[in-house]
């Protein structure tokens, strides 16, 4: 029987080659579409590090995956072949990409063989005293886990050596001709004679392994203490190490081994060995595109985001009227300002927030740590659990502890990916409520697209009061407002999808819109099966994976999906279901429709009701669907497609443009 769901995996994989496709995007500039290339290679690394576990444990273990009926050695050749094409792609346009940079007279990449005598003199002479002392020669194993990034595998007649290229020499090597580079492992392995006299080495590899890091937490039960969870998430941190490889990648410098050499050495499936056409690991591009940003027109052109307006008190004017923004269009300094503004108001009595991903040096903490001198009752939620971020969010609680917050580890079986800042001024009985579908990060709200409601309405401020109270104390969710997961989020959305199936049936005017970055939770797509099978409506925008299928409900089905790529990154999510007779409910939420967040996170969604703000989502929601520069629409076949039009409207960039007749928010 035909499977009714895509896997996951290939889906993720699919989001890469949309990344990868920006590359080839004639409005893109020159250094984005490099940039492109670095985060598509980031994509790359992050799936083949937590991933392809699951994989793995699908072949040692004989598993089915029940949604698509896959096996594991049939999921990992599709991935291999997705992954391959990928990598073909991204190679092509590399080159040519480079090449044009060239020509430009913008910076050159070139290799050893073709750098002239001075140069190479240059590059010599920096060998000699930055680079050959720092390399170490150890004979191979496979039982070594090899941490740095980038290795070279010397062959000799009978023997195997490592070379591991040091992480913290710069890769770009300057050849003493402006903005001319090589890189260091072509450096290496061009002028390392005496290395490869010393070990009679007949062929040479750079090579790239990736590890399994999706080590579980698997220390975490309901009631553990404070104490003891800091010391086993410490401990886990300290820990975690690397596990078995998931990747090699490899490209030949001197030698004809191919990817079952490689395959026998490492111990892996072939098809889990990558042979490079190119510089391995493409995230050193980013350095590049960094270098040369400052350049008109080689990158999108900046833009002067929306600010607060000095003279006006933000909590004043949330008082009067609930505030919807859009980020980055509207500058992240707005949430700062509602929490400065707060800070500075004698009548505040508590601040309560959560934390998830914040950046380094942050402004958020900062401010709460002046709240916290104030005499200000500051309680904040740190969430440690976020993959990879683990020990910065451990520094930031402590760092928070020691100006005297009160910090909250929350839930211990559920993440708390939450989104939710409240102001109270207990003595006036008021209270100001921020939630947001993204984090409380500077950085990334200049360049993800996120949400971000203020209101200081009352029936959110008492559920604001009793999220706060449930993380602390485990109670029940009990909201007026607010759905929760893992408690009631998705009922919200499977029983909003009904209503709005019988009124399609009713009154044959009801759909529903949807925009995450992911949606796999099978009985969320289910129930769009159900109620696209008796001909509701859906339009679903889905950034990275979708397991949804089309074309598999029936004459009746009016489903279309599609992904928006573009400058910034698509973050915000959104739910809309239109009833008959004119009723609509808009909701935004911190929380994709993938199970990891409906049944295992502490997520909320929450209704925008207000007539300004919900006016304005509407209208969001409407330029959404109206992008097709940006879009690429998920067909029957389960391949992604941009449609062909006359005039393609980006809103992306019709927002962006908008920006030259506004100051203020």
């Amino acid at each position: 029987m035909k499977s009714k769901y895509y896997n996951r995996d290939l889906s993720w994989l699919l989001f890469d080659n949309r990344v990868i496709d920006q590359a080839y995007n004639a409005k893109v500039p020159l250094l984005e579409k490099l940039r492109f290339l670095s985060i598509a290679s980031n994509n790359l690394d992050e799936f083949f590090g937590v991933r392809m576990h699951n994989v793995y444990s699908m072949i040692s273990k004989k598993k089915i995956e029940k949604r698509t009926g896959l096996n594991g050695i049939d999921l990992l050749s599709l991935i291999h072949e997705f992954n391959a094409r990928n990598i073909t792609k991204q190679y092509e346009a590399l080159f040519i990409i480079l090449e044009r940079l060239k020509d430009k007279g913008v910076f050159q990449m070139t290799t050893y063989d073709f750098l002239t005598d001075d140069e190479r003199n240059y590059v010599q002479e920096y060998y000699l005293k930055h680079v050959v002392n720092e390399l170490k020669v150890t004979p191979f194993s496979s039982n070594l886990k090899y941490t740095t990034n980038l290795n070279i595998l010397l062959c000799s007649e009978n023997e195997l050596y490592n070379i591991a290229i040091p992480d913290d020499i710069d890769r770009l090597v300057k050849t003493g001709v402006d903005d001319h580079y090589i890189l260091l492992e072509d450096l290496i392995t061009n002028i390392s004679a005496d290395i490869w006299r010393k070990y009679d080495v007949k062929e040479s590899y750079t090579y790239r392994l990736s590890y399994d890091k999706n080590k579980k937490y698997d220390f975490l039960e309901e009631g553990l203490s404070d104490e003891v969870y800091l010391d086993k998430m410490t401990d886990y941190i300290n820990n975690r190490g690397t596990r078995r490889v998931t990747r090699v990648e490899f490209s030949a410098n001197n030698g004809d081994k191919g990817r079952s050499f490689f395959a026998s050495l490492l111990g892996i499936n072939k098809k889990s060995v990558y042979r490079i056409p190119g510089p391995l690991d493409l995230k050193f591009l980013d350095k590049l595109f960094k270098k040369y940003e400052d350049q008109p027109g080689l990158v999108f052109e900046p833009f002067n985001n929306l600010k607060w307006k000095n003279s006006q008190n933000i909590l004043h004017s949330i008082e009067k009227q609930p505030m919807l923004i859009q980020y980055p269009y509207a500058s992240f300094d707005v949430f700062l300002k509602f929490l400065k503004t707060g800070i500075e108001d004698p009548d505040t009595t508590s601040i309560k927030m959560t934390i998830y991903r914040t950046e380094k040096k942050s402004k958020v903490v900062n401010l709460l740590k002046e709240a916290a001198r104030k005499g200000i009752n500051v309680t904040v939620v740190v969430e440690l659990r976020a993959r990879f971020d683990e020990k910065h969010n451990l520094d930031v609680a402590t760092d928070l502890e020691s100006a005297g917050v009160h910090v909250v580890y929350g839930d211990r079986l559920n993440k708390v990916h939450a989104k939710i800042c409240l102001i109270l001024q207990e003595s006036k009985n008021k209270g100001y409520v921020q939630i947001g579908t993204g984090n409380y990060n500077a950085v990334t709200a200049n360049v993800f697209t996120d949400l971000s409601f203020f209101t200081s309405d009352k029936r959110y401020v008492d559920d604001a009061i009793q999220f706060f109270g449930n993380l602390a104390l485990t109670h029940e969710d009990n909201y007026n407002m607010l759905a929760t997961s893992p408690v009631d989020l998705k009922q919200m959305i499977i029983t909003n999808i009904k209503r709005a199936t019988k009124d399609y049936l009713r009154t044959g005017d009801a759909e529903v819109f949807i925009k995450v970055n992911g949606l796999t939770d099978i009985e969320v797509i289910n129930a769009i099966y159900s109620a696209a099978r008796l001909g509701l409506p859906f339009r679903i925008i889905v950034r990275g994976p979708c397991c949804l299928k089309l074309g598999i409900c029936g004459p009746k089905e009016d489903i279309v999906v599609k992904s928006i790529v573009g400058e910034l990154l698509e973050h915000s999510r959104i739910y809309k279901f239109k009833y008959g007779e004119g009723n609509t409910d808009l909701w935004i939420s911190s929380a994709d429709l993938m199970t990891r967040n409906l049944d295992r996170r502490v997520e909320i969604a929450m209704p925008i009701v207000d007539e300004k703000p919900k006016r304005e989502l509407l209208k969001i929601i409407k330029m959404f669907t109206k992008d097709t520069a940006n879009s690429y629409y998920l067909n029957a076949n389960g391949e992604y497609v941009k449609k062909r039009k006359f005039i393609n409207k980006s809103a992306q960039q019709t927002w962006l443009s908008r920006l030259k007749w506004k100051k203020y928010i």
